[in-house]
């Protein structure tokens, strides 16, 4: 697990509001506090799908909904003059990604990889993590998922420094 102090959190919210690198991911949790607390649960409620809708979720093995699908739900609750209070959203990439990354680096069962973004006190860290089914004292995985992330935000010119 890292921890990286985003620098630019005006860039960074364009980014993640406005922008497409986000998209591809699956939120699994978004809270914001603004006027009021807004929670939403990433999980996908398969009972609100038609069988056709189901039959392509699961194809797919998605079991939460995409960034590009809640986006502007979180976007229409922060957008505004006033900056929120605090936010808390995370993601994870889709199980394919997840699959690619266990048999790439031979790491056994993936539980969760985890991209976690919390602002609060005008602050915005992201953290990350890995959950494994198993237990190995190896932390190799761990590091290999750290290191993803720290060349994604270099391509995507987030400004950060290590916590």
């Amino acid at each position: 697990m890292i921890a990286l102090k985003i620098l630019d959190i005006k860039e960074m919210m364009n980014q993640l509001l406005i922008g497409t690198v986000f998209d591809s991911l699956e939120l699994t949790e978004a809270v914001i506090t603004t006027f009021n607390t807004f929670s939403i649960d990433g999980k996908i409620k398969r009972a609100f799908y038609d069988t056709d809708e189901c039959a392509l979720l699961d194809q797919s093995n998605q079991q939460y909904s995409l960034w590009k699908d809640i986006k502007p739900y979180c976007y229409s609750i922060i957008r505004g003059k006033k900056t929120p209070v605090s936010f808390k959203i995370i993601f994870q990439p889709p199980v394919s990604r997840q699959q690619e990354f266990s048999q790439k680096y031979h790491t056994p069962e993936i539980g969760g990889m985890y991209l976690n973004f919390q602002y609060r006190n005008k602050e915005l860290i992201c953290t990350t993590g890995l959950s494994l089914k198993t237990f190995i004292p190896d932390k190799a995985p761990e590091q290999q998922w750290d290191q993803i992330v720290i060349d994604f935000f270099r391509r995507c010119s987030i400004a950060f420094e290590m916590l």
